[in-house]
């Protein structure tokens, strides 16, 4: 007798049901990993800035410097950016700069 495996007409339908059902899934967009990527910058912004306290000048710059197309709002008042696009992501954190004044940022980034 060899060694081998023995498949039981059920098991084949099976297997071939389950990689049938494997092939025809949608695994999402390849913006996906994208939108990450621009999560994380923006991210990666607002903790620079929660350490330096940025003026208004200068966070306009550091954004541009990653972003082309963004809106950049400071205590609730838009600051820079006329974002146009298809998907945007916006992050949003509080500082507390060295006079102990709370100030809100919130970066939107538009892509398509």
């Amino acid at each position: 007798m060899k060694n081998g495996f023995v498949f039981s007409f059920e098991a084949l339908v099976a297997l071939l049901l389950f990689a049938t059902i494997l092939l025809t899934m949608n695994f999402g967009d390849s913006n996906s990993l994208k939108e990450l990527m621009v999560f994380e910058q923006e991210n990666d912004l607002l903790k620079i800035w929660s350490v330096n306290f940025p003026t208004d000048i200068e966070m306009i710059n550091d954004t541009k410097l990653l972003f082309k197309n963004f809106e950049l709002f400071l205590d609730e008042n838009k600051i820079s950016g006329t974002g146009i696009g298809k998907n945007s992501i916006a992050s949003e954190g509080t500082i507390i700069d060295n006079y102990l004044v709370e100030r809100k940022i919130r970066i939107v980034v538009y892509f398509n």
